[in-house]
C-alpha cells in the first residue's frame, strides 16, 4: 500500500477504512477477541450522549465552520430522558446537544482561547482532523492515525490532541494509577500516533501535545491547559514497547485470522516490569 493521507475523509469513513488505529491497538492488548467485539457489536444509540459532547467539542474547536451545519441543539427539554427528546432525535440527524450542555461547550471554548498557548496551539498553521495511512513493512501491516492537529507539513514536527477531562489536576499527578497517560492509554496513543507520522513523513517526530479542557467548572471558568510528552519519555515509561507489543500481536491475529482468545491477568498488577520516569505506583 502507497502512503496516503487525506484531509476531507469523515471520522465515519476513516473508522471503516482498512488499517489498525490506535484504539484498535489498545482492544488488541485486553485480548484479539475484545478487538473483534469492539468493531462488530451493536451500540444503544441512546447512550452516546458524552460521546457527542466530545465530538461536538472537537468540531468547535478544531472545525468552527461546521459546528452549525453537524451539531443541532435541542431546547425542549432538560434532559435526554423524555418522549419530547426521542421524538426530536428519530427527526433530525447529527449531533444533538442540550441546550446546558451548549452553554457549557461554548464557554470551554472561548475560554480555552484565553490561555496563550492553547489559542497558539489551535490557531498556528496546521492540518486539522487529517487522516493519516502508512505501511508498517516490519509487520507488513497498514497503520492507521488520525491527528487532531498536524503541524509537520507546515515545518513544525509536531502533533497535537484535543481531550477532554474530569480533572486537569489528573494530568499533573506522579500516581500512575491517577495519570490519564496510563489509565486512559494516552500515553500509548502519543507512541503511537509519533511513530506512525514518523513512518508517513519519512522524518522523526519527537513530541506530542495534548490540549486539555477540563469539563468541571471551578470558579466559573472550565480550565485549559498544554502538556507535552516527548519521545524519550514515551521510550522510558515503556509506551513504544507497549505498542510494539501490541502491533505484533494484532499482525499475528491478521496474517493467521485467529481472534479467539482468552484475557490474562496483568503482570503489573502484581508488581512486576515497573518502569518509572517521576512516577509512583
Amino acid at each position: 500500500m502507497t502512503n496516503t493521507k487525506s484531509l476531507t475523509l469523515t471520522n465515519e469513513k476513516y473508522r471503516k477504512l482498512h488499517g489498525v488505529a490506535n484504539s484498535d491497538l489498545l482492544s488488541i492488548e485486553k485480548s484479539p477477541a475484545n478487538y473483534i467485539w469492539t468493531k462488530d457489536a451493536p451500540q444503544d444509540p441512546s447512550k452516546v450522549a458524552a460521546f457527542d459532547f466530545g465530538t461536538a467539542l472537537h468540531i468547535a474547536l478544531l472545525e468552527p465552520e461546521k459546528f452549525n451545519k453537524e451539531v443541532i441543539i435541542f431546547d425542549g427539554a432538560k434532559t435526554r430522558e423524555t418522549k419530547k427528546y426521542a421524538d426530536f432525535a428519530a427527526e433530525n440527524k447529527g449531533i444533538i446537544l442540550l441546550e446546558s450542555e451548549y452553554d457549557k461547550l461554548r464557554f470551554t471554548v472561548d475560554g480555552a482561547m484565553y490561555h496563550p498557548t492553547v489559542k497558539r496551539l489551535l490557531t498556528a498553521k496546521s492540518d486539522k482532523e487529517g487522516s493519516i495511512f502508512a505501511h508498517d513493512d516490519c509487520y507488513d501491516i497498514t497503520r492507521k492515525i488520525r491527528p487532531d492537529i498536524d503541524y509537520v507539513p507546515y515545518g513544525n514536527p509536531l502533533l497535537a490532541d484535543v481531550k477532554s477531562t474530569a480533572s486537569i489536576k489528573d494530568w499533573r499527578d506522579t500516581a500512575k494509577w491517577k495519570n490519564p497517560l496510563f489509565t486512559h492509554g494516552y500515553g500509548h496513543t502519543a507512541a503511537y500516533y509519533m511513530d506512525t507520522a514518523s513512518i508517513y513523513y519519512g522524518e522523526q517526530i519527537n513530541e506530542y501535545t495534548f490540549i486539555v479542557l477540563q469539563k468541571a467548572v471551578e470558579m466559573g471558568r472550565y480550565p485549559v491547559a498544554a502538556i507535552t510528552i516527548t519521545r524519550d519519555e514515551c521510550e522510558a515509561l515503556g509506551f513504544f514497547q507497549q505498542v510494539g507489543y501490541n502491533l505484533s500481536t494484532y499482525a499475528e491475529c491478521l496474517h493467521t485470522n485467529s481472534w479467539d482468545e482468552v484475557e490474562r491477568f496483568d503482570q503489573s498488577i502484581f508488581g512486576l516490569d515497573s518502569v518509572s520516569l517521576g512516577f509512583e505506583e
